[in-house]
């Protein structure tokens, strides 16, 4: 723990829109802050990136030197090892953008859709050696239509990620987080990596949800076999 007189050390390890946002709340907080970002992340791709800001980067082998105080972790690509999350006194946190109880690991939104869900959570948990296994401190829970596509859904989960990580902010800088928490139920989690991602289609019965959750562009469109022929799915919007 730090003194009253001292700010608190933070390490944000962060990509894509969701770290774009925390770098920036953070950053007009004033506090102390390291920024390690996602190294794939570029300026001028479809998201924002925290290398749009004017941030102090450092490298993963630099955050034990650095000494943080806190650790927080969003959208990045790595899993941390313990010689890092163990280093924080107030903990290492990540924002998953997914139900941390349900859909660990990568994708969890391309998940929940082609599974038809009605409602959908984004979570901060604590890290641990496991994925996205470490004990809970909150979670918001959404509901979702029936005819969202996942990019749609992935600019939801970022809004109320970041509403998430606000409320849980000034717990995490006290540590009141530490007390906070609970285990996580693992009884139906499931764990994807990035590997395990398909875009191949399955009609009928899981058509209509896989078209909705991988029309999410820059990625490849999602498609489906007959025979050996490949079909690709494109969404046609009407002329108004």
């Amino acid at each position: 723990m730090t003194s009253k007189d001292t700010l608190p050390k933070i390490v944000c390890m962060c990509g894509r829109d969701i770290g774009y946002q925390i770098a920036e709340f953070l950053l007009s907080q004033a506090e102390e802050v390291r920024f390690v970002v996602n190294e794939h992340d570029r300026i001028g791709e479809w998201y924002r990136t925290p290398r749009e800001l004017d941030i102090i980067e450092i490298a993963e082998d630099e955050i034990a030197q650095y000494h943080p105080d806190l650790i927080v972790v969003a959208f990045y690509d790595r899993i941390l090892p313990e010689s890092i999350f163990s280093i924080p006194p107030l903990g290492s946190w990540n924002l998953h953008l997914g139900d941390t109880e349900r859909y660990r690991g990568a994708y969890p939104n391309i998940q929940a859709l082609r599974n038809g869900d009605a409602a959908y959570a984004v979570t901060l948990h604590r890290i641990d050696a496991g994925i996205d296994s470490g004990d809970l401190l909150a979670r918001d829970c959404f509901p979702i239509s029936p005819v969202m596509t996942c990019k749609e859904l992935y600019y939801i989960m970022i809004e109320q990620g970041m509403k998430l990580f606000l409320e849980c902010y000034k717990d995490l800088l006290s540590g009141k987080a530490l007390r906070k928490t609970r285990t996580q139920n693992d009884t139906e989690a499931v764990t994807r990596y990035r590997k395990d991602l398909s875009h191949e289609v399955h009609p009928p019965a899981e058509f209509i949800n896989s078209v909705r959750a991988l029309t999410f562009p820059p990625f490849p469109p999602p498609y489906f076999m007959v025979g050996d022929r490949r079909f690709i799915v494109v969404e046609d919007k009407p002329e108004k």
